[in-house]
């Protein structure tokens, strides 16, 4: 059971769909949900970093207060109608440290891409996802900002590449595969003969889900040359009518700025299904 869902809060497009995931797993794994709505206090200084006159602060303080207590009531009501226990926390400072914090309370943390913001008065990062996926040491459950989400976690495809990431998504998806119905295991440009080398066979894997409980898998093998690994899976998770894509993130920091691996960012920015991120 994943017991206690974070999920973010903002004043953008996305954040409906966000309290509606949120909720929807909070029911089936009988969870309760912490919405984290950050407050990042640069906002004074201006997107440029120089001083705003402060009858302009005044008003874009006045303009965010507006957005957290009318996201406040939203969730709050969405969630008691719902049945499920809620807790509502405004931290502030920087929104990819105090998400990647509260996440660390939690066994899951519900995002998405940032579409559009519905006040002007809050900020967008483009890369925030990003940034927290390779930070908070909690998987990151991805919406996406189409499409209707009629279940999550039936139908399970998982990206197998044999890597710590991988192995770690597979670990955080616990929750999720104990209650499959269905598991692809999805392996792309595989090197057979260093697997043989090994010793690994190509039960393994199968043995590894049957130990656990989840549903016996279907392998699958696939080659990436010309579309590239994100078009491979985004390609087999509709194939398979999958609800939930799970896989590692990959990346590396450079001045502060997470530079996702070329899949994952594909995946982020073409998604159609829930993605279970871990790094």
């Amino acid at each position: 059971m994943l017991g206690r869902i974070a999920v973010h809060l903002g004043a953008d497009s996305g954040c409906d769909r966000r309290i509606e995931v949120a909720i929807k797993l909070a029911t089936e794994q009988r969870a309760e949900i912490v919405g984290v709505y950050p407050f990042d206090v640069t906002i004074q200084q201006g997107y440029s970093g120089t001083a705003l006159p402060s009858e302009v602060t005044t008003m874009i303080r006045e303009r965010l207060q507006a957005d957290r207590t009318q996201t406040k009531e939203k969730f709050i009501k969405a969630t008691d109608e719902a049945g499920i226990k809620a807790h509502w926390r405004t931290p502030k400072g920087p929104i990819d440290e105090v998400l990647a914090l509260h996440a660390r309370y939690a066994r899951l943390l519900v995002m998405s891409k940032a579409e559009d913001a519905l006040s002007t008065a809050s900020p967008i990062a483009a890369n925030l996802p990003e940034s927290v996926i390779m930070s908070a040491g909690r998987p990151v459950l991805m919406v996406p900002a189409v499409g209707n989400i009629a279940t999550i976690g039936e139908r399970v495809l998982f990206c197998w590449d044999k890597k710590r990431e991988a192995a770690r998504a597979f670990a955080d998806a616990a929750p999720f595969l104990s209650k499959a119905k269905e598991l692809v295991v999805l392996a792309i440009d595989e090197d057979t003969d260093y697997l043989r080398d090994q010793d690994i066979l190509e039960s393994d894997f199968a043995d590894l889900c049957a130990s656990l409980g989840y549903p016996a898998p279907k392998m699958l093998l696939r080659s990436s040359k010309g579309i590239g690994v994100g078009n491979v899976i985004l390609n087999t998770s509709t194939d398979y009518g999958s609800d939930l894509v799970v896989m590692g993130a990959y990346g590396h920091s450079r001045m502060r700025q997470w530079i996702m691996g070329g899949a994952s960012k594909t995946i982020l920015s073409s998604m159609t299904v829930p993605v279970l991120m871990s790094h």
